[in-house]
């Protein structure tokens, strides 16, 4: 730069000196080194300037120093001002000397608001003024601090954050600090939400109606509910920690059916009605339903519920006891019996209606009612007839296998579940052959009679006309 050389050689003239006067010096093969001039004027005996003398020295290497120094310091900045955290600069008096753009949105504050300005004032909270300030930490020695804090801005709006600084220093002396704060706020509302929710699950879990606990992979019980306690009659502390098979014990224990080993198999649920055993000896029949824990896809337990079905239990040998007296009644009935449904088709009979008929029990059911009679279509009526209204001494010829022959009174009438709604019918067919044999007998020893009495009759009026002829 001709012009810039020369304005700097006049300027020697202009004010005797010129000190660190940069220029590029050009060589003929074209080589360019940057200098740095120092020139001036020189005089004769009687003090008028001759001339000037200069001494360029090359500074290429301090310029290419400075120039990557500026650019590492760009890249800092930038780095600084687009970092996704909240970030400012303290000096060693607590003054905030640089902020980047998140920290302004952080703090909701301008700029100029911030600079300047004591870092308490800007971005409170319970670490400052305390042995735990960063700033204090940092001063004392240390060269890194991290804390979870509570920041509190100037509107007194409060936000969670973790809070890394790193020392300053400056000619190996402390001149101030570098914060960081990263926002945590979602990741506290998570974990809020996560501990209201497992607070949540373990009141479900403890006012559950069935008995629930928590078993880890080695058959170790780590959790019960009180349904659980009062189950099994223990405390807790007597509980927790033990094997679950020595707690509460049952045929599927120590079995390829054990909910655990079938979970760990890889299994998502498991259903099963055992009989398990208290330490005192006690036996209670539950239904037993257990589902695969997992933690980072890795088994790590099971949680059991147990619904006690004592009194379902106890209802059922009720209903069996009753279905055994029942049919015990109905087995010793003398009368043929049957049940059909609605379209005549038997579901059940007795002992008397298999002798009757000269049929097994297996013949007999899932054929027609009508079938039984030598008249079917009657038959077939009087059992239609049932579901209309209750069917009395309707008469009926039963036909056994081997051709023999029986009059019988069918009385019948519906019989309805629970609900109320029509399952079926039910029949009694009485043997009326001997009152049939009495009442033909009855009917011919009355026509006899009536044929006698005619003859006597007619024997008295024959002789009364003879006596008065005479």
């Amino acid at each position: 730069d001709p012009e810039r050389a020369y304005k700097g050689a006049m300027l020697t003239f202009e004010i005797g000196e010129v000190r660190d006067y940069e220029l590029v010096m050009k060589a003929v093969d074209g080589t360019e080194t940057v200098v740095s001039y120092n020139a001036s004027v020189y005089r004769d005996q009687t003090g008028e300037v001759v001339g000037a003398f200069a001494a360029a020295r090359d500074i290429t290497e301090r310029k290419n120093a400075e120039i990557a120094l500026r650019e590492s310091k760009a890249e800092l900045d930038l780095i600084f001002q687009i970092a996704a955290d909240a970030m400012c600069v303290i000096d060693a008096d607590f003054n905030v000397v640089n902020v980047n753009k998140t920290f302004i949105q952080m703090v909701d504050m301008d700029e100029d608001e911030i600079i300047g300005k004591k870092c308490y004032d800007v971005f409170s909270g319970e670490l400052c003024h305390s042995k735990d300030c960063p700033l204090e930490t940092l001063r004392m020695g240390g060269q890194f601090a991290e804390h979870e804090s509570i920041k509190k801005r100037s509107d007194g709006k409060e936000i969670p954050v973790i809070v890394n600084a790193a020392r300053l220093d400056r000619d190996d002396k402390f001149v101030g600090i570098v914060e960081d704060f990263k926002d945590i706020t979602e990741r506290k509302q998570a974990e809020i939400a996560l501990r209201e929710s497992k607070a949540e699950l373990e009141l479900i879990f403890q006012i559950a109606a069935d008995a629930m606990c928590v078993i880890d992979a080695d058959f170790n019980i780590v959790n019960v509910n009180k349904t659980f306690l009062q189950m099994v009659d223990m405390d807790e502390d007597e509980i927790i920690g033990k094997k679950c098979y020595d707690i509460f014990g049952g045929e599927l224990c120590h079995s390829k059916d054990c909910p655990l080993e079938k979970l760990k198999r890889g299994e998502r649920f498991v259903e099963r009605e055992s009989v398990k055993k208290r330490s005192d000896g006690k036996e209670i029949p539950v239904i037993v339903n257990a589902a695969r824990l997992d933690r980072d896809g890795k088994f790590v337990g099971i949680v059991e519920d147990f619904k006690d079905i004592t009194e379902r239990k106890q209802a059922e040998e009720e209903i069996r006891e009753l279905q055994r007296y029942n049919r015990g009644l109905i087995e010793v009935n003398l009368d043929p019996l049957f049940t059909f449904d609605h379209k005549g088709i038997i579901m059940d009979v007795n002992g008397a209606t298999i002798r009757a008929t000269g049929r097994t029990r297996e013949e007999l059911i899932g054929t027609p009612f009508a079938d039984c009679f030598t008249d079917p279509e009657r038959a077939y009526k009087g059992a239609m007839l049932t579901f209309e209204t209750e069917v009395r001494d309707y008469e009926l010829v039963m036909k056994a296998k081997d051709g023999t022959e029986t009059m019988v009174a069918c009385n019948a009438s519906v019989y309805k579940d629970q609900n109320g709604n029509v399952v079926g019918a039910f029949a009694a067919a009485r043997d009326i052959t001997e009152r049939k044999r009495a009442e033909q007998e009855l009917r011919e020893t009355v026509k006899r009679l009536e044929e006698y009495t005619n003859r006597i009759n007619n024997l008295v009026v024959t002789m009364l006309g003879e006596i008065a002829v005479k």
